[in-house]
């Protein structure tokens, strides 16, 4: 009897989606044959998979904390030796952030793949409830793999995605270990695109909060297609996101704490979830731990940079460079933190995953790549965010001379918007722009990986040694 892999059949943790998931039993073992032997058993899976999204290394904060402290949005004053090795840009394959993030994201992708395989034998339920199964599986695996290849290898726009990414995992997991190579990033994005596509036409438009809808899969594979530089798409699918999935901008910025219509997808945390990996338990993560001070109960690690608030010094009326408040880091010193996440307590703050505001945001920048012009529809899209943010003098036309010059104030309306919440490496690489450098508000700061680009080897992380020992089929990052 096959068994599935034992991070499936962990005691699930069903207090994020308790009401809607009263009848789901949770099971400590479970083989194939009684897991997908009805729609309920097969459900419950699904419902582990979310969970392990939950995870400290998966999108439970610790990738997307690294891909903000290791730029110039955030300063790291932590103690963790293996999160210190990425703030001196120092990691080595033997780092175990390294290996437990790899570890980790694989784990929720051979659960999805196990769905992906059983559920077309489940006899009690309808075709249709087999695709929306199967859909919210393709995209939890997509969503994995899309965090996976984008810290593991270069960026497409280096060599146009012909460099080394992860292995593609397709199959569920039978006992038998089975080594691969690793895959392009074309190639990974290529299966990422078909499994988000594939959600998109078998999910339901409208889902409860912290479950895929279609247009999650949508808004996601806006991003892909931006980090592509595919710019028809990316304007394409966020437009289908803007104007027919029925999200908006909340009216404040209250929506950081509430659940409400600005959500495309989150990643759901509560104050009972626990915070250490066990063999029978899964963890959210340290999102409140890392960005609250320690006087609020956090640990403090993840202040804003000088850099970060000399931009937002740029226009003092910008509410968003007001959502914060003094405390004391890790070290005891005084320091600011971010109240996106204000749970310190607790960890009980969500991720929000995708927002309308970013898909509005990649639908003004492919416009204004993909015509190179100076787009009134682009500049209308910034401004409702700015709006928001309490900017209550309108951009127009005719305060850009040309179209760069519009994507560089673009460019930092997204670093404003979205800083805290795991973009800025990606989109400091993808556009061509270093990591780190080395201005007057950063002279003071961390000033290791000053001048990092993509292509460079210190912008990725390396493939894990252990994973390497045991798979020799795994081609090491230089």
């Amino acid at each position: 009897m096959k068994t599935i892999y034992k991070i499936l059949s962990c005691a699930l943790l069903f207090t994020a989606c308790a009401d809607r998931l009263e009848d789901i039993k949770p099971q400590q073992s479970l083989s194939e044959d009684v897991a997908f032997d009805s729609y309920n058993n097969a459900e419950g899976v699904l419902i582990g998979c979310y969970d392990l999204m939950q995870d400290l290394h998966v999108f439970g904060s610790q990738p997307q904390f690294i891909s903000d402290f290791i730029t110039d949005n955030v300063n790291f004053t932590g103690s963790f030796p293996s999160l210190q090795d990425f703030n001196n840009f120092s990691v080595q394959p033997a780092n175990s952030t390294v290996d437990e993030v790899w570890r980790d994201g694989y784990q929720v992708i051979l659960g999805a793949n196990a769905i992906i395989a059983n559920v077309p034998g489940i006899e009690d339920a309808t075709e249709e409830e087999k695709a929306e199964l199967i859909g919210a599986a393709r995209y939890i695996r997509g969503m994995v793999y899309f965090l996976l290849a984008n810290l593991y290898s270069q960026p497409y726009i280096v060599n146009n995605g012909d460099n080394l990414s992860v292995p593609l995992y397709l199959e569920p997991f039978t006992g038998e270990v089975v080594n691969l190579p690793r895959n392009t990033l074309a190639q990974v994005y290529a299966q990422i695109e078909s499994d988000l596509m594939f959600a998109e036409q078998n999910l339901p438009p409208a889902a409860d909060q912290g479950f895929a809808s279609s247009y999650s899969a949508t808004a996601l594979l806006s991003r892909l297609y931006l980090y592509m530089q595919d710019w028809e798409n990316a304007a394409n699918s966020a437009e289908t996101v803007i104007a027919e999935g029925g999200y908006s901008l909340n009216s404040d910025l209250s929506f950081y704490n509430t659940v409400n219509d600005e959500i495309v997808f989150s990643i759901e945390n509560n104050a009972t979830d626990p915070q250490s990996n066990s063999d029978d338990e899964t963890s959210s993560g340290s999102w409140d731990g890392y960005y609250t001070g320690r006087d609020q109960g956090g640990r403090g690690d993840g202040e804003f940079s000088p850099n970060l608030e000399a931009l937002f010094a740029g226009e003092p009326e910008d509410i968003r460079g007001t959502f914060k408040v003094e405390d004391v880091n890790f070290n005891g010193n005084p320091a600011v933190y971010t109240l996106k996440y204000d749970n310190g307590n607790d960890n009980s703050s969500d991720y929000h995953a995708i927002r309308i505001a970013e898909v509005m945001l990649n639908r003004a920048e492919a416009l204004v790549q993909l015509n190179q012009t100076v787009d009134a529809e682009a500049i209308s899209l910034v401004n409702e965010i700015r709006e928001r943010a309490g900017l209550t003098t309108p951009w127009t036309v005719g305060d850009f001379a040309n179209a760069e010059q519009l994507l560089e104030a673009i460019y930092d309306q997204r670093r404003k918007e979205l800083c805290f919440e795991g973009h800025r490496r990606m989109d400091l690489l993808r556009t061509g722009k270093p990591l780190r450098t080395e201005t007057p508000p950063s002279v003071a700061v961390q000033n290791a990986g000053v001048g990092v680009v993509a292509g460079d080897p210190e912008a990725i992380w390396p493939i894990p040694q252990s994973q390497m020992n045991i798979n020799p089929e795994l081609e090491p990052n230089p």
